[in-house]
């Protein structure tokens, strides 16, 4: 499958939203709570300058959200998501390899994730290290950290 990383437009929000959402919903956990919290929907608009889509021909297959760091010297995965039917094909190292490249641009020396017990093996495998475990909304997770200066 060939893509191409690039911005997010404005007018693909909904479309975001909804994948973000689907792929969240994929693994069968927390479904209820997912469904009626807005945000697990949404992609907000002041996101969108820090969003790359994985497209094909126009199909969005998936994207990742890196925002500054609340210091200098990090970055923030905010989000990485791959429409579920597209899992197991290499679409999540892509945007995970774009995330890294727009955390160097932001002029950072590590990015930082906060994630699922489940994705903990693709960020190890990309070099990431486990960093802490930290509490969301709907349940533990663990803070993943790379230095990439």
């Amino acid at each position: 499958m060939t893509l191409s990383i690039r911005p997010a437009r404005v007018e693909e929000r909904g479309a975001l939203g909804a994948l973000k959402l689907r792929s969240s919903l994929a693994w069968g956990d927390h479904v209820e709570e997912l469904q009626a919290i807005p945000e697990a929907r949404e992609v907000p608009a002041a996101h969108l300058p820090y969003v790359a889509v994985a497209d094909r021909s126009g199909q969005i297959f998936g994207f990742v959200t890196v925002l500054p760091g609340d210091t200098a010297d990090r970055a923030e995965l905010e989000d990485l998501f791959v429409a579920p039917e597209a899992w197991r094909m290499g679409i999540g190292s892509l945007l995970l390899a774009e995330a890294e490249r727009r955390a160097k641009a932001l002029g950072t020396q590590a990015l930082e994730v906060v994630a699922d017990e489940r994705a903990r093996p693709f960020y190890e495998a990309s070099g990431f290290r486990f960093d802490g475990t930290v509490q969301t909304d709907l349940a533990p997770a663990i803070r993943l950290r790379k230095d990439i200066s």
